[in-house]
């Protein structure tokens, strides 16, 4: 169990104890175990030994309301060591107290917001931004990506027949859209070029296999238990009677209907259970070797086109939020990890703006979010591998 720090009167466990303060942490334990009580009492700690002052501390969890909770915690803690404590812990306690609301206490993304609004102009951000929230985000996107499509209608772009070319209609992409501008901070989508390989070699092939299956499925009971390959037959049949063959798409279509696991109830087939296992075995090798081989291929060839398109959207997204002065939560991290890694100056300003960083559910933290931490708690101000970065003692 996590347990906050005391500070004992016997001076060689306080010398100890204030040496734990001076080193980076990391506390893994289930919940309810005391993780953010450990935390505030450290917080509480550093202050009353003099460590740090109240404007250089700062606390990050991943929510609202986690940031809220920690921050009522922390103020409460605060007045009850204020009351405990005497001599000069009472007073650095108590000037602590006074300007409590000046601890920067909040989420990754406001603290990463804080940190560009000191710097605006370092930062590329202007000095006047907006912070958008999630439903102002996702708006924005969805404007972003009609005046793409519209501008593709408008200039009958090569684009629209490339992905019918593909069996893909532009509004099927719309929500891959919205998923993509989740990830700005990944600057490659490596899409290399596809041999579709023997295509003419899998259509026959199927085309045998429908015809074969033509000729059982006349013979099929009505009762079948739980046998799944005859109504898989089925499927099969009747799409590839309804679609042209010929036509690389729709051969595709028919081709995705191969799972390799179809259950068959053996002795449901005419023929007994030598033709249910000679059946499922017919099955499951068209469907390994010819079949899910193709798809996959054919899939790896669309997606080139689709992630070539995406990047497109994706720039008109980046040009409204630019012109209008707007920010997600991802720009704030991104452009918060970019002036720390690029600026050796201002990481070595905001290091001694806030010199301890305490982070609650630091397992919630993707790279990015990392990386600013790393970065603004690093011995050396111009490391820019955040992997490299190695925390001052007791920063972080």
């Amino acid at each position: 169990m996590a347990q906050a720090i005391p500070l004992p009167p016997d001076h060689a466990q306080r010398r100890r104890i204030l040496e734990e303060l001076d080193t980076t942490m990391l506390v893994e334990a289930a919940a309810g175990t005391g993780k953010t009580t450990s935390m505030v009492g450290r917080m509480v700690a550093l202050l009353r030994e003099g460590k740090c002052d109240i404007d250089t501390l700062a606390a990050v969890t991943f929510t609202r309301k986690a940031a809220a909770e920690l921050r009522a915690r922390f103020q409460v803690e605060l007045e009850r060591a204020a009351r405990e404590a005497q001599g000069e812990a009472k007073q650095r306690l108590a000037r602590a107290q006074e300007r409590a609301e000046r601890c920067l206490i909040g989420t990754i993304h406001s603290f990463c917001a804080r940190l560009l609004r000191e710097r605006p102009i370092e930062a590329g951000v202007g000095l006047v931004f907006h912070e958008m929230e999630k439903d102002e985000d996702l708006r924005l996107r969805d404007e972003a990506w009609s005046r793409y499509v519209a501008r593709l209608f408008a200039d009958d772009a090569d684009s629209l027949t490339e992905l019918r070319e593909l069996g893909l209609e532009i509004g099927q992409l719309r929500d891959s859209f919205v998923m993509f501008g989740t990830y700005p901070d990944v600057n490659t989508w490596p899409a290399p070029d596809v041999d579709m390989g023997n295509l003419d070699g899998g259509r026959r092939s199927l085309e045998q296999y429908v015809a074969h299956m033509e000729e059982l499925i006349p013979t099929f009971p009505v009762e079948r238990g739980t046998d799944e390959l005859m109504s898989a037959y089925e499927r099969v049949e009747r799409l590839a009677r309804d679609r042209d063959l010929g036509r690389t798409p729709e051969l595709l279509e028919v081709l995705a209907l191969f799972k390799s696991s179809q259950r068959a109830n053996q002795g449901a087939w005419p023929g007994g259970q030598e033709q249910g296992r000679r059946e499922v075995a017919r099955w499951r090798g068209f469907a390994e070797t010819t079949a899910q081989p193709l798809v996959r291929r054919w899939q790896a060839r669309r997606y080139a086109t689709v992630m070539r398109i995406l990047a497109e959207a994706a720039a008109v997204y980046d040009r409204l939020r630019a012109e209008s002065g707007r920010l997600n939560y991802q720009d704030l991290l991104i452009y918060a990890a970019r002036l720390l890694c690029d600026q050796p100056p201002i990481r070595r300003y905001f290091s001694r703006r806030f010199t301890h960083l305490l982070v609650d559910e630091f397992q919630d933290t993707d790279p990015i979010q990392a990386r600013v931490m790393m970065f603004l708690t690093a011995t050396d101000p111009d490391e820019q591998d955040w992997q490299r970065c190695v925390p001052r003692p007791g920063s972080l």
